[in-house]
């Protein structure tokens, strides 16, 4: 049986009964009201000629505040009925509409129920009686309805109900989770009624593109996570932040501690060397929607594609796997007002070790002294720096100790607050949602703001047709670090302060022989780099009933957005603005995109075959304007950004216009046989205006079938342990179109190059065009199992996937003698295979305790099969055949040249005490050849688990992420470890540096700079990126229904959670689950980045 989502199933049962229980409450008392008179007050005027029962009534309930409650079989609606009446009482309608009709009616308050005159005669009794679960506890909220009829009531607090019943009447038990029960009244009073379990009326119900199936009848890979998973982690200001570790084959990396940082996501691995690897989001089926845009508290659930068969019908934009997000809807008959907030502290959650201010002058005293005759500055009574600013003490001990990462970092507070409106009638549904974020980071004056406001309703204008409209509107605005300053703050010498007693900022140049450098905490202080950004989505669906088998849907949507970010460095800034005399730029994006859908849905079952067929064509248009000024050479810096006109050099002026176009036909087929055989098969065919003239279309099949085993009769002894099991298998193809605008046409640039004293601005050939360019494509084949122990007790899934992607898109670059610099082709193959696993058990359910478990399993292995010469070069080494995607390329060190291979040494240049690295070519020197493998930046497998134990109305849970077995470039520690004298260091490095006594090591001899100096990525820098995280973990308790019913609340929350609570690792840098560079692509490089913190949160969450 197909089940829609219900808000109610993701609530605890007490809440859901105390949700129930309060709306009752709320229409008793507005029944309250002086029923009687109103009843006798009221009145309409009706004017209704041919028309039938139902135009009466709605004129009255329009009129009035009267609800109707009829048997639907009573109504004879042929018959024709003319009334015509101004200003009359009610009673005198009712009077005229059923008079010679076997009907009549009773008034209760301002309910009206229309029913037969024999019913009436009928006589009613007293019922009653207690609701529980297969346990015996009582289930509150239960409904009790006399079937065929709106008269009914909930179970109270104890589970306990009462009612008047004829003897013929039968009553309907139901409950969220629980089979339906029917019990005929007959000649008893008293009712004990034990609910049953029902697990196939929990299934999920997934949104597989263009419609939706049950998960038990899908033959494709699909994760799903619902809203109470994704709100596990409540200071998570995208919808991604939260789904991390919640589906197997999807990792999610935070690379970066900034306030509101997007994660990489990559589904499967990497697909692509050039296009994107991001998967495709799906908004309420609004393709290419921003997740940052999007509020986790309006999420229902979300859906992932994760195969090829289940995202084809996406075709050409589908290869890295789809995210699809449902946004929560109203209920009918029901009002709810919720309010939510997070108040949170981040701390800075791990420190890099550097030396302090007697380790590094320790360093600087040992540099010095291994040239002949050099004395470091603060040793050296001639000196007159000795005495500047005061820093040494006489005998040269230093007066400063500063932690430079305690200084540009602070306790950031942050705030979230979510406020709800849900409900609806019986033909119209709303939600609206107001969020706003407000969130500091950890390091000085960094921040991002969000306000955002939702509203989703759906209205059944007609029985055969309902419209659905969303609107999403909000604006952020955040003020942004750099990796600089990460950079700044570890190497900033110790024995430095801040500031000066007289208020001024120090500078490392202060010391003599260091690398000046500006102040970090001057540079957050007083450099300002601000984002702005507004956006907006609109979308309405129209849904055509044209019969009962086949409907219409036809959509169209709109998304906005407009982008500034704004930047200035005062002239005060030492190597910032200091030399253009303050520097201002201004960049613009403004995005404007539509998309029109319309498709056919028919959904037709007989006998033991059901058939889904979904047809349709698509529409895409979207345009991006850009412009960007800078200007320099100001006379105040009061101006900044502001004002940009003062600055008297124009160092920046550009635009840019680009559009492009899709449009699609695709359809879809699924066909259940008994429930046991299931297949599937979907085409789609998209032609873009991004690829060449003679390529401008690809055709996206794919094919899937699934047997379910378990309703087989030779099965039926296995299900008293298994009570489902099903195998699929799928093989599909999708494409890639994610390489921008005019990609395969020629273009030019503006280059700005010196013309005799002056700069001019000329307009050179940037890249050639390619009218074959063609489609990305990636081929997946899929063989996945699903099975249900001890009636869902145990619920295990496992997939295997090999997936092949041809033709990768990439811009190559070309030799200068071409008149172009590069040129947009297809070339090479990579292979991505793997092993997914998800386990989902109760381990212990009682009366009052409940421990559920939930595990995944990733394991991903990707290989270069084909690729152009061999070789590509990328950052950390090269894209090379024959090894993985991920791989990690860099000179290997072989340790330090000791003191009798001073001869072996000087052939390359080198003396005792330097890197001795391995000649691979054995020419002699080190050159590019050199390089060599030296790890993989993907890791051998991820687990998530995540515990949640309930007892009466407390929740604990805890999350923990493991990843093992991928290597990290830490170029970080290499710069530093190499840079010594020019900065701050590793604490390690005085340790184990090079020394007469200390040959035997990896790390040099410490010395000036200049002096046997490395700044090439080796593997000394390559480090084990292995970890065992407590990503999450939370205590939360929910007030029981007696403490709140007197205050008209139906239910309220406290929660307490510590995010990334403690991280255990062998890797040296401050956070192994980092990427500097390109956060998908470039995986494993370390390279100053930003920060993660340790967030500590407080949460209310109140429904009303």
């Amino acid at each position: 049986m197909e089940k829609v989502w219900n808000s109610d199933e993701l609530l605890p049962k007490k809440i859901k009964s105390i949700m129930k229980i309060t709306l009752l409450f709320l229409i008793l008392g507005i029944l309250h009201v002086s029923a009687d008179t109103y009843a006798q007050k009221a009145q309409v005027t009706v004017e209704v000629k041919n028309g039938t029962f139902y135009d009466v009534v709605s004129e009255i309930e329009k009129q009035t505040e009267f609800m109707f409650f009829y048997k639907s079989e009573d109504i004879d609606n042929s018959k024709q009925v003319d009334i015509q009446v101004k200003n009359r009482q009610v009673t005198d309608v009712l009077n005229e509409l059923l008079k010679n009709t076997n009907l009549t009616y009773r008034i209760s308050g301002k309910h009206i129920t229309i029913l037969k005159k024999d019913a009436v005669q009928q006589q009613k009794k007293k019922i009653s009686g207690i609701v529980t679960d297969p346990d015996g506890i009582p289930v509150i909220g239960a409904n009790v309805v006399i079937k065929g009829t709106t008269v009914g009531t909930v179970t109270d607090l104890d589970g306990k109900f009462s009612l008047d019943a004829a003897n013929n009447d039968i009553l309907s038990f139901s409950y969220i989770g629980y089979a339906e029960q029917e019990i005929e009244v007959g000649n008893r009073t008293l009712f004990n009624v034990k609910l049953a379990e029902d697990y196939k009326a929990l299934e999920e119900v997934v949104v597989v593109g263009y419609g939706t199936m049950l998960k038990r009848n899908l033959s494709t890979s699909v994760g799903s996570v619902d809203s109470e998973k994704l709100l596990e982690r409540p200071n998570a200001t995208n919808v991604f932040q939260g789904l991390a570790g919640k589906v197997a084959g999807v990792n999610i990396a935070l690379n970066s501690g900034a306030p509101g940082g997007s994660p990489a996501i990559k589904i499967r691995g990497i697909g692509s060397l050039n296009s994107s690897n991001t998967p495709l989001y799906v908004v309420d089926g609004v393709v290419g929607v921003d997740p940052d845009q999007i509020d986790p508290n309006i999420v229902q659930s979300i859906d992932i594609l994760k195969d090829a068969t289940s995202s084809s019908i996406y075709g050409a934009r589908g290869a890295n796997g789809v995210v699809v997000i449902t946004t929560k809807e109203g209920k009918k008959n029901t009002t709810n007002i919720s309010y939510n907030t997070v108040l949170s502290a981040g701390t800075l959650a791990r420190k890099v070790d550097v030396l302090n201010a007697e380790e590094a002058l320790d360093v600087f005293k040992r540099a010095y002294e291994a040239q002949p005759g050099r004395i470091a500055p603060h040793l050296d009574p001639s000196n007159m720096f000795m005495h500047k600013n005061d820093l040494f003490n006489p005998d040269g001990t230093p007066k400063y100790d500063t932690d430079w990462q305690d200084a540009v970092t602070r306790t950031a507070f942050s705030h979230q607050h979510s406020l709800s409106f849900s409900g609806g009638s019986d033909k119209l549904t709303a939600v609206a949602n107001v969020s706003y974020k407000d969130n500091q980071g950890i390091m000085l004056e960094t921040y991002k703001r969000q306000l955002n406001a939702f509203i989703n309703v759906g209205w059944d204008l007609k029985e055969w047709f309902h419209l659905q409209a969303m609107l999403n509107v909000g604006s952020s605005n955040a003020r942004n670090s750099e990796n600089a300053i990460s950079r700044y703050t570890l190497e900033a010498l110790p024995f430095l302060p801040v500031q000066y007693e007289d208020g001024t900022y120090s500078r490392k140049g202060d010391y003599p022989g260091a690398e000046d450098t500006e102040n970090p905490v001057r540079i957050l202080k007083e450099r300002k780099n601000i984002d702005k950004n507004q956006y907006t989505l609109a979308n309405v669906i129209g849904t055509f009933k044209i019969t009962s088998w086949l409907k219409l849907t036809t959509s169209f949507s709109r998304q906005d957005g407009s982008y500034i970010n704004s930047s200035y460095n005062p002239s005060t800034l030492f190597g910032y603005g200091d030399t253009q005399k303050g520097k201002a730029e201004k960049a613009h994006r403004n995005t404007m995109s539509w998309t029109n859908e319309d498709y056919l849905t028919f959904d037709k079952s007989w006998n033991k075959h059901n058939l889904n067929v979904v047809a349709g064509a698509s529409w895409y248009y979207s345009k991006t304007e850009k412009s960007e000024l800078g200007a320099e050479n100001f006379f105040d810096d009061y101006f900044e950004y502001n004002n940009m006109g003062v600055g008297t050099v124009r160092s920046k002026v550009g635009s840019d216009y680009t559009d492009n176009k899709m449009n699609s036909y695709y359809a879809r087929i699924n066909y259940n046989f008994d429930n046991r055989y299931l297949l599937g098969a979907s085409f789609r065919e998209d032609g873009s205006s991004r690829f060449g003239l003679n390529n401008q279309y690809g055709f996206f099949p794919s094919f899937s079938a699934a047997w379910r085993v378990s309703n087989e009769n030779f099965f039926e002894n296995a299900k008293k342990v298994i009570d489902d099991m099903k195998v699929r298998l799928s093989y599909g193809t999708v494409g890639n179109a994610e390489i921008g605008d005019y990609a395969s046409m020629a273009r030019y640039e503006n280059k700005r190059l010196p013309f005799g004293k002056d700069m001019t601005t000329i307009v050179t050939l940037k890249s050639m065009a390619n009218p074959d360019l063609r489609w990305e494509k990636s081929r997946q084949l899929d063989a996945g199992i699903d099975l249900s122990f001890f009636n869902g007790r145990i619920e295990f899934m496992a997939d295997y996937y090999h997936k092949i992607t041809t033709d990768l898109l990439y811009e190559l670059q070309l030799p200068s003698n071409s008149g172009y610099e590069k040129t947009m082709t297809n070339l090479g193959k990579i292979r991505n295979q793997g092993l997914e696993m998800s386990l989902n058990t109760r381990n212990i359910q009682s009366r009052d305790f409940l421990w559920t478990t939930s595990w995944n399993y990733t394991m991903n292995r990707s290989m270069v099969l084909d690729i152009n010469d061999n070789i590509i070069g990328k950052w950390g080494g090269r894209i090379e055949e024959g090894h993985p995607l991920n791989a990690l390329y860099g000179y290997v060190r072989l340790g330090t040249w000791g003191t009798d291979e001073a001869e072996e040494a000087a052939k390359y240049n080198k003396k005792p005490g330097d890197i001795k690295y391995w000649d691979k070519n054995g020419n002699g020197m080190k050159d590019g050849e050199d390089q060599d493998y030296i790890g993989n930046g993907a890791p051998k497998f991820e687990m998530n688990m995540t515990n949640t134990f309930s007892w009466k109305g407390f929740t604990f849970m805890f999350d923990l992420q493991w990843v093992y077995g991928n290597k990290l470039i830490n170029f970080t520690r290499q710069l530093m470890g190499n840079r010594v004298t020019f900065s701050n260091a590793y604490a390690d490095i005085p340790v184990n540096a090079w020394t007469p006594e200390n040959q035997n090591t990896m790390v040099p001899s410490l010395r000036l700079p200049g002096d046997g100096y490395e700044n090439d990525v080796d593997s000394w820098s390559c480090e084990p990126g292995s970890f065992l995280r407590l990503r999450n973990i939370g205590l939360k308790y929910d007030f029981s229904s007696r403490m709140l019913s007197a205050a008209h609340i139906k239910s309220l929350s406290l929660g307490f959670n510590v995010e990334n609570a403690f991280l255990i690792t062998n890797y040296s840098g401050s956070d192994p689950e980092v990427t500097s560079y390109d956060a998908v692509f470039e995986q494993g490089v370390d390279f100053y980045t930003y920060p993660k913190p340790r967030t500590y949160s407080f949460t209310l969450g109140v429904n009303f």
